[in-house]
């Protein structure tokens, strides 16, 4: 169990270290590890849920407790306490860097910190105290180690509407195969001593279930459960009487030894050793007469292979099916009592004659969803009732369902079998026809729909329907008279026949209209400079090549006309003949068209409304929209989305130029990527505002542009720059400066350069070695690691500590060009120092031979 315990003793004149207090402190933190180690068993203790947060793909960690068990480098094992406050650092969680679909493993585990660090004379520059407290971690993997680090929640976003969801259903205490990942911590040991047990699930105990010990005077020490219910997951051994005041229920056992539902009570017989074997079960009614024998018994005979009743020992038979034919022999009974007949007061109900055939007398009503009507030696073929419990092709049909192995029909036999409706495995379905195989409908004869209001009628040859009634259509696939593919419409409100086409319609052949073309909006005809635009008959006056045309084309680039032409004689003429402006709301229009007031559009399904100042009316409703040209209180040209998504959007689905500026008052979010324009002026790249905060000359900006001081074309410079107050000392002046911060470390692949041009210093001389050997003196090398990463060990030094020369003004950071810069010095004055004694041990040499 690891090394012994030891603890301080005091006593007058004792003189003690801090290692002396050190040594109480672990001692009176191993008696609480070992405590917990031996009477607790690792988990969760209270609280740590993991609920979706109100951020953006963020989840926060609920504040409690939880043990821990790991094994000291000594060997011994014990356990921790792990606290998780309400103001944990850890406790709110972003995962918006991860990806949908993947599964996340949320864990605590046990952490120490250093923390108040003291620079007076209590603490001379160390850490005075030590934090104990959960470290939140989350990684794609279980932690190998799941007894010193405890799981709380898998967690896995969702794909919804072309974005990540992250909601309760994404956040789960199980792996997707139902194996559990929250442990919960318990009682160890094999003896638990006490009298009740209370489990506190609010802050009033009252009426919380609970277990205590029962003295039941002369009839002994009891135990009692109080809880509305109680849920056994495996086996229950009553050794005793088994008194059950209300409904004894299972409804989700196989083969277990008793199964009491509403409506049956199974009881399979299995020895007290050994594997399950068949043999004599049943039931079994005492009512205190006898004490040798029960009062009735209702017994299955393993050996006879029928059912017993009866009192005490005398049992008999019973007679049912087969057997009971078998009894009666026909003859023993009349018609009314035989089993091929079921009768009631009125006669008989239910009949089987020799062949075995049914006969329904009356209705036959199938109360029971599960009932299935089908041959007995066929699984594949049948009439069903489908409701929420039994579902066919995984859909909760709640009614009946015929269904075949591999179709069926459903025909007439008047004059002859006839299949009126049939269909197949591929699901397709055909009326009047044996093989629908090509289509998921096919209808062999004409079809009307509507019959009773609008009758529409789809017919292999024109009928005239239409013609006949005012309120009837016909779509004809006529290949006898007029050759085409007809679609009548009807004569309605005393109208001629009209067919109406709502929405767009794709002609690729020619469009022959024999009457006049009245269009209700706009006529798009094709753009370009060919056959395109609107086209008018040539020839009309019986010349040569005369014609008429509307096109509209792009000359070059955006540069487009709207042509207007005629040829060929030089008396063909174009004569424009306007009749004046259209105004609504106002007699005196200004413009061709004049809209005196606010206007509204899509009125009877989504309105959009024009207003000449803001009227709110998106607000008034989801479905409602707003362009209003706003002098008032917004002086501007407004454009307010509708509410249907639940807050106001508007969407813009092709390219947007702005040429001005864009003000955005909330965050931008891009689902695809970001692409600023390339070059090296001002207007590109990402620039930040300039003197935010009211200095003069202050910029930040991200450029890309290809660099002329590298020969340009294709070589390319990813620029990241802020810049200097001016009259602040030169290039390495000013307190303007870029900082790259990344908790996992910095990585270059490839060169990495610090601009050490001429042309941007000037005042150059040569670093003294005198100066850099001082410098050097002055440098302590560490080893240390980062706050937070107790894995990885770093050398290298403190900004604090180090010389001015080589450190940032507010002794924060170092400068690793000045360091080497030193370092260079000094090498090559220990260099040439090296070559000097060479020089003088060779002449020493020489001297010597």
């Amino acid at each position: 169990m690891g090394k012994e315990l030891k603890r301080m003793r005091y006593f007058d004149g004792l003189l003690l270290e801090a290692e002396d207090y050190k040594l109480d402190q672990e001692y009176q933190m191993r008696l609480q590890q070992l405590h917990n180690r031996y009477l607790h068993t690792w988990g969760i203790v209270a609280g740590l849920e993991v609920e979706p947060s109100v951020k953006y793909l963020q989840v926060t960690v609920k504040e409690g407790i939880a043990i821990n068990q790991t094994v000291t480098a000594n060997g011994e094992s014990t356990s921790q306490y792990i606290y998780i406050t309400d103001n944990h650092p850890d406790r709110a969680i972003d995962l918006s860097d991860y990806s949908s679909g993947e599964d996340l493993y949320i864990y605590v585990s046990y952490e120490e910190e250093f923390l108040d660090k003291d620079d007076l004379e209590k603490g001379k520059g160390k850490e005075i105290h030590i934090s104990e407290r959960g470290r939140i971690k989350i990684a794609k993997a279980k932690p190998p180690d799941q007894m010193a680090n405890v799981i709380l929640a898998r967690v896995c976003m969702q794909w919804i509407d072309n974005k990540k969801y992250l909601g309760k259903d994404c956040i789960f205490d199980s792996e997707s195969d139902g194996t559990p990942l929250r442990r919960y911590a318990g009682p160890a040991g094999s003896v638990l001593a006490i009298e009740k047990i209370i489990f506190k699930l609010s802050e009033d105990i009252a009426g919380m279930p609970s277990i205590k010990a029962l003295d039941r005077g002369s009839a002994g020490i009891g135990l009692e459960v109080n809880a509305p219910k109680a849920n056994f997951t495996g086996s229950v051994n009553v050794m005793g009487d088994l008194i059950v005041n209300g409904k004894l229920q299972n409804d989700d056992a196989k083969e277990n030894e008793l199964l009491v539902s509403n409506c049956f009570v199974q009881v399979n017989s299995k020895p007290s050793e050994g594997e399950w074997t068949r043999q004599d079960g049943g039931l079994e009614v005492y009512r205190g007469d006898s004490t040798d024998y029960p009062d009735a018994r209702l017994v299955w005979s393993e050996s006879e292979k029928h059912w017993k009743i009866g009192y005490g020992d005398n049992i008999w038979d019973i007679a049912y099916g087969p057997i009971w034919e078998r009894l009666i022999k026909n003859d023993m009974a009349d018609d009314l009592h035989r089993h091929s007949v079921l009768s009631y007061e009125g006669g008989n109900a239910l009949e089987s004659d020799n062949s075995g055939n049914l006969s329904v007398k009356g209705n036959l009503c199938l109360n029971d969803k599960n009932i299935l009507l089908r041959a007995s030696d066929n699984t594949a073929h049948g009439l069903g009732w489908f409701g929420s419990d039994k579902l066919f092709a995984g859909i909760n049909v709640d009614g009946p369902v015929l269904y075949g192995l591999k179709g069926g029909i459903l025909g007439t036999s008047d004059g002859g079998q006839k299949p009126v409706i049939s269909w197949n495995s591929q699901g397709n379905v055909g009326i009047d026809t044996q093989s629908p195989t090509d289509d998921k409908l096919e209808v062999t004869g004409s079809v009307r729909i509507l019959s009773q209001s609008n009758p529409l009628r789809f017919t292999s040859m024109w009928s005239g329907l239409p013609d006949n009634n005012k309120n009837c259509a016909e779509i004809s696939n006529d290949t006898n008279y007029h050759k085409a593919l007809i679609i009548a419409g009807n004569q309605s409100a005393g109208q001629t026949r009209k067919v109406a086409i709502w929405d767009r319609l794709d002609v690729n052949g020619f469009l022959y209209v024999n009457g006049n073309m009245q269009l209700s909006q706009v006529l798009t005809p094709s753009a370009g400079n060919g056959k395109n635009g609107i086209i008018f008959p040539s020839d009309p006056g019986g010349g040569s090549g005369d014609t008429a045309w509307l096109k509209y084309y792009a000359r070059s680039g955006e540069a487009c006309t709207l042509e207007i032409g005629i040829s060929n004689d030089a008396n063909d003429n174009i004569a424009l003949m306007p009749s004046g402006n259209v105004g609504i709301g106002t007699l005196n229009p200004g413009d061709k068209l004049d809209v005196n007031g606010w206007m509204r559009v899509l009125s009877g399904s989504n309105p959009l409304r024009f207003t000449s100042s803001w009227s709110g009316f998106p607000d008034q409703a989801a479905n409602q929209a707003e362009i209003s040209n706003d002098t008032s209180n917004y002086k501007s040209l407004m454009i307010v989305g509708n509410r249907s998504s639940g807050t106001r959007k508007v969407s813009i689905w092709d390219k947007l130029d702005v040429n001005g500026n864009l003000l955005v008052n909330g965050d931008v979010q891009s689902i695809c990527a970001i692409i600023p324009s390339v070059g090296k002026g001002d207007n590109n790249g990402i620039t930040f505002p300039k003197d935010y905060y009211g200095g003069t000359g202050d910029a930040a900006w991200i450029k890309y542009y290809s660099d002329t001081s590298r020969g340009g074309g294709e070589n390319m410079t990813l620029e990241i720059g802020i810049s200097n107050d001016p009259g602040t000392g030169g290039y390495y002046g000013g307190g303007d400066r870029i900082r790259l911060y990344a908790s996992g470390g910095v990585y270059v692949d490839g060169y990495f350069y610090y601009s050490s041009s001429r042309n941007l210093k000037e005042n150059i001389s040569n670093l003294q070695t005198k100066k850099a050997k001082e410098i050097l003196e002055g440098m302590n090398p560490v080893s240390f690691n980062f706050k937070g990463d107790h894995e990885k060990t770093t050398l290298g030094f403190i900004a604090e500590e180090m010389p001015n020369a080589v450190a940032a003004k507010d002794q924060k950071a170092i400068s690793p060009m000045e360091i080497i810069a030193v370092l260079t010095s000094v090498v090559k004055d220990q260099r040439k120092a090296i070559t000097k004694l060479q020089q003088d041990l060779e002449q020493i040499a020489a001297q010597k031979n």
